[in-house]
């Protein structure tokens, strides 16, 4: 990366003002990713020569940047070449946001280009929130409109990783990932990295060593519900930090709306979210909360395929009381149902549920999620 010609310039540096510098560089200035032919990630090195997207590619390219205007007043606009950018002044906060395509092919062999988006966005600090970077994988499904997309996190100043190389070896993405020193709060020869790999098969975009290494990798079904009436929406994709498949999907009859989500590597993390219309009288009705919980449970454990797992919690609530707590009373299981009120939300309660099934417990940990992590740290290792 460019950090590392500047922070080598002068071998006779002491070492303190070595490790300040290189914990500056690293970290806020961004790199510019170099494709390689070769079966291995190469340095990056900078791009000079201008580069004009086709007509097809240039009107994908002004469609994202129209999308993230939206109702934005902006300062100015590039789309002559790439990459293509709008700048806005936020409240003398101005941030620039560009777009480029990193990759093109046919991910998923429909006979229609695909492409892969470097998306950047810079402020005016490194650890502005408006400074951040994605590769966004579309799946498209005419020359300007995609039928999915997944993105892949390069770096936020908060993100638990932060990409420091990447590059495409036929139709794998590959990457170098470092943790990133503020979410890790560990000095720059601390900081561990891993080499990744990508690549689009089956409907989705996944990390290889989720397919081979998690245990997730093995469901049968890749849904949430069973197939029952009101299932509006199944979306699967890649969850951007530690690189896991996610499946969520939207349950709707009448006034029931439920949100549903799975992801983890070997630990299953499974969510429910809902709201419902509650009388003012049994709003803080705490016999009425448990007895509609329950109800609840019930149902997802009916018309789910993770009736297993939603029963483990359904026989606990039905002998002790419910109240908010995370619950880890039963091995190889957490769980809780969290039931709150907003003043927002006025006559509803919100029920969400949250099930964990470790099968790992060496896997609770971001980077330990990332790594595919199996066995217990080090003694003098946190996880």
């Amino acid at each position: 990366m460019t950090y590392k010609s500047i922070c080598f310039q002068s071998k006779k540096i002491i070492l303190l003002a070595f490790i300040l510098l290189a914990f500056s560089c690293k970290k806020e200035v961004k790199a510019v990713h170099k494709k390689s032919s070769k079966d291995t990630v190469s340095a990056v090195e900078p791009e000079e020569e201008k580069v004009i997207p086709t007509e097809i590619e240039g009107n994908f390219l002004k469609r994202l940047l129209n999308e993230e205007i939206g109702e934005q007043k902006y300062k100015e606009m590039q789309i002559s070449e790439s990459p293509y950018y709008v700048s806005f002044a936020n409240d003398d906060d101005p941030y620039t946001v560009s777009f480029s395509i990193f990759e093109k092919a046919d991910f998923n062999n429909d006979g229609i280009i695909d492409y892969v988006i470097n998306r950047s966005s810079e402020g005016m600090l490194g650890g502005n929130a408006n400074t951040n970077q994605d590769f966004i994988f579309y799946i498209m499904k005419d020359e300007i409109k995609e039928k999915e997309s997944h993105s892949i996190l390069g770096y936020a100043p908060f993100s638990y990783n932060i990409i420091d190389e990447a590059n495409f070896v036929g139709n794998k993405f590959k990457i170098k990932v470092t943790q990133n020193f503020r979410t890790y709060s560990s000095s720059v020869e601390n900081l561990k990295s891993t080499s990744l790999s990508f690549i689009y098969k089956n409907g989705n975009l996944y990390e290889e060593s989720y397919l081979s290494k998690c245990k997730l990798a093995k469901l049968k079904s890749k849904t949430i519900f069973n197939d029952i009436p009101g299932v509006e929406k199944r979306t699967r994709s890649i969850e951007m930090h530690n690189y896991t498949e996610t499946i969520e999907e939207i349950y709707k009859k009448n006034d029931t709306l439920i949100n549903a989500s799975v992801g983890g590597c070997d630990n299953l993390i499974l969510e429910f979210n809902t709201f419902y219309k509650v009388e003012p009288d049994k709003i803080n009705d705490t016999e009425f909360k448990k007895e509609a919980a329950l109800q609840l449970l019930e149902f997802l454990a009916k018309n789910t395929q993770f009736s297993k797992e939603i029963n483990v919690a359904i026989s606990y609530y039905q002998n002790n009381p419910l109240d908010n707590e995370y619950i880890e009373k039963i091995k190889g299981y957490g769980f809780r149902v969290l039931i709150d009120k907003d003043d927002d939300r006025k006559g509803q309660l919100r029920f969400l549920v949250q099930i964990d099934k470790i099968d790992n417990p060496y896997q609770k940990e971001n980077w330990e999620i990332t790594t595919r992590n199996k066995t217990a740290p080090p003694d003098n290792e946190d996880y």
